[in-house]
C-alpha cells in the first residue's frame, strides 16, 4: 500500500484540532489525496475504521470518506454541513447501555465511549461530477439515520477540530480504555 508518506495523526497532535478550510474545486491533487486516503481506511486494523477525515491525515480540506465494507468502495463528502438534526437522540433509541455501540477513533487509538448524538440527520454536501473537463462539484442533500448519522457526525467534528471525547466529557459521560483485561473506565 503506497500512500507517499501519508498517515493517520493521532492524539495529542495539534493538526486534529484544526477547523478545515472549504473546498473550492476538485483536482487531481485531491482525487489523489482521497484515493490515498481510502486506501489507509481499507487497510485498517484494530480497530477496523469506518471513516478517515481529511485533517486525521494532516489535510486542511473540509472533506471525509465513509467506508462501504460490503462493496469495498468509500464514499467522499465534500464541504459537508448539517441542515437539521433530530430531536431524537441515539440513547432514546438504545435505551440500555448494553444495547449501545461505543465510539472509537484511528486518531485517538485504544479509547471507547458512547457519544449521544441526534439519532439524524439531514446533510448537504458535495460530490465530484467527474464526467466533467474540470471536474465540477455538485451539491447533494441526504438524510442518514442510526449508526450513519453517528458515523457521518463524528467525522464532521474532526472537520471542526472536535474529537469524540471531547463530546464524551461535554455530555459527563465515560471514557474507557483498551486493556489486556477488556475497557477499564479512564478517571477524569
Amino acid at each position: 500500500m503506497k500512500t507517499d508518506h501519508m498517515q493517520i495523526l493521532t492524539t495529542p497532535h495539534s493538526f486534529l484540532k484544526h477547523k478545515a478550510k472549504p473546498i473550492r474545486g476538485w483536482d487531481k491533487k485531491t482525487a489523489k489525496e482521497v484515493a490515498q486516503m481510502a486506501e489507509i481506511l481499507k487497510h485498517t486494523t484494530n480497530p477496523k475504521g469506518v471513516g478517515l477525515a481529511a485533517t486525521q491525515v494532516g489535510l486542511d480540506k473540509r472533506l471525509f470518506i465513509l467506508l462501504d465494507e460490503e462493496r469495498q468502495t468509500t464514499k467522499v463528502f465534500i464541504n459537508p454541513e448539517i441542515i437539521t438534526i433530530s430531536q431524537k437522540m441515539l440513547s432514546s433509541v438504545y435505551k440500555k447501555k448494553k444495547d449501545r455501540w461505543l465510539e472509537g477513533c484511528l486518531s485517538i487509538p485504544k479509547i471507547w465511549g458512547f457519544v449521544d448524538r441526534p439519532y439524524s440527520i439531514k446533510l448537504q454536501y458535495q460530490i465530484p461530477i467527474l464526467s466533467t473537463v474540470n471536474c465540477q462539484l455538485s451539491t447533494v442533500t441526504e438524510e442518514f439515520s442510526d449508526v450513519s448519522s453517528a458515523y457521518i457526525q463524528h467525522e464532521i467534528d474532526h472537520l471542526n477540530g472536535i474529537l469524540f471525547t471531547d463530546r464524551i466529557i461535554e455530555q459527563k459521560g465515560q471514557i474507557l480504555c483498551e486493556t489486556e483485561n477488556g475497557l477499564s473506565p479512564i478517571n477524569l
